[in-house]
């Protein structure tokens, strides 16, 4: 595993959970043999780790230090070459600047040995999809991110399996929380300032508030789905972004009055796409939208709209989406025994 925050830390949490939490996910069927961090050191044993001693060190100290069981001073690229696995788990922040350029490379590399992979980091596939699709089926490996867009609504599960022959001519949504729980609080009569202070305690702001703010989460995950959907390479430079920052208290009472509300939509199509401040009517299936809750509609040809809802996600959601990659690679690899 690369990266060590809040889902990967809830990641192991549930895997070595006192009762089984999620069918089929435990020590039985998953071994956890390495943990590699930018800045918080790194843990490494064949023949697994100790999760929960991991997490309870981890929550004192905050960093893995030489007195810690497993503990190595080998880098990410020497484990991610020299140790024997089968899935890499890349769960490390996005770096935006350099169009997760490194993250990328580690995919690569991972693929290239062989290795399956699952991760919740937006940046490789919003900016490199079709290169890494095309590498991991060269190579016969999963690439499964769930995670990457609505925490563990299965959305591209069900592009997968469940629109088999279907054409995706557009789609609509509330893609980021954080902006979305911003309105929610500002219509209570909070400022901005004081609704972000709401949503940092809550967890659900980004390392930097302006990946939010600014419309860059939104844009990465609308590039993500342009991306699937439509079997392109959208780069999310391109998206028009809206920013959080031309809305105050003022215009959302006014919108109130007039029976609307502000909302932070995306919309894509194969040859477009953007990320906007939009006011929604009563009747609006986004109005009722509220909170940290998302919403997607997928608009396919010869088929009714599609509309799925995620209701106030939490941590927890974002690791199933984890977990529900590991356990479709896991059934991949007994299927072919």
């Amino acid at each position: 595993m690369i990266g060590f925050g809040n889902v990967g830390q809830e990641l192991v949490r549930l895997l070595f959970a006192d009762k089984v939490i999620f069918k089929g996910f435990n020590p039985e069927n998953f071994i956890l043999n390495g943990i590699t961090t930018r800045n918080h050191g790194s843990l490494f044993d064949a023949h697994g780790l100790k999760g929960r001693e991991v997490l309870q060190y981890f929550e004192q100290k905050r960093q893995f230090k030489a007195d810690c069981p497993g503990f190595t001073n080998r880098s990410a690229e020497e484990l991610l070459v020299e140790s024997d696995y089968d899935v890499l788990v890349e769960l490390s922040s996005l770096d935006l600047e350099n169009k997760a350029y490194s993250t990328t490379q580690r995919i690569e590399q991972a693929l290239r040995l062989g290795k399956h992979v699952v991760t919740a980091n937006k940046g490789p596939l919003a900016f490199h999809y079709q290169k890494l699709k095309k590498l991991a089926a060269e190579q016969n490996r999963q690439l499964l991110f769930e995670s990457t867009v609505m925490d563990a609504t299965p959305i591209f599960t069900l592009f997968r399996n469940s629109l088999k022959g279907a054409e995706v001519v557009e789609f609509s949504g509330i893609l980021n929380s954080t902006t979305n729980l911003l309105l929610s609080e500002m219509e209570k009569g909070l400022s901005p300032e004081q609704a972000l202070d709401q949503a940092r305690k809550l967890d659900v702001v980004e390392a930097d508030a302006d990946h939010d703010l600014q419309g860059w989460d939104a844009a990465l995950k609308t590039a993500i789905l342009c991306n699937v959907f439509f079997d392109t390479q959208m780069d999310p430079f391109s998206i028009p972004r809206d920013s959080f920052d031309r809305i105050s208290t003022e215009n959302i009472k006014l919108a109130l009055h007039a029976k609307k509300r502000w909302k932070f939509i995306v919309h894509g199509a194969r040859e477009s796409a953007e990320v906007g401040l939009e006011q929604v009517t009563t009747d609006h299936p986004f109005f009722n939208i509220q909170g940290t809750s998302n919403i997607l509609q997928i608009q396919a040809k010869n088929l009714a709209n599609l509309m799925i809802v995620q209701d106030k996600p939490t941590i927890t959601d974002t690791a199933h989406g984890i977990i529900n990659d590991l356990l479709e690679i896991l059934q991949k690899k007994r299927n072919e025994k």
